[in-house]
């Protein structure tokens, strides 16, 4: 399916970057179109990935994964998978999916 990023109100840096890398599209556009996760809603599984790669991973609050990268390392873009759903991703500093709105911060536990 092709995938009409015009429509996407993006800059051309973004859309660019998106059309070198067109693998992405199908959960980008899946994504857009899902609402906000509902508020209150604490995920079990938190991942984040640069350049489609998993950086972290975060089950029931513990670190399980994490990957060493260099300090001045800029991913091209920056995505957030809460419990393997598409919640975030960014392209640079433009955010082209967002779905964290309805979050509230969760307060760390003591145990």
């Amino acid at each position: 399916m092709k995938h009409d990023l015009t429509t996407w109100n993006l800059s051309p840096d973004t859309a660019t970057y998106l059309g070198q890398h067109p693998e992405q599209l199908p959960a980008l556009a899946e994504a857009k179109a899902l609402p906000p996760l509902p508020p209150g809603y604490v995920p079990e599984v938190i991942e984040v990935l640069f350049d489609d790669l998993p950086y972290l991973r975060s089950v029931g609050g513990v670190l399980t994964f994490s990957r060493d990268c260099l300090p001045d390392y800029q991913p091209g873009c920056v995505e957030y998978r809460l419990d393997d759903q598409l919640a975030f991703f960014q392209v640079s500093s433009e955010v082209v999916v967002d779905r964290l709105g309805g979050l509230a911060l969760v307060q760390g536990r003591v145990a």
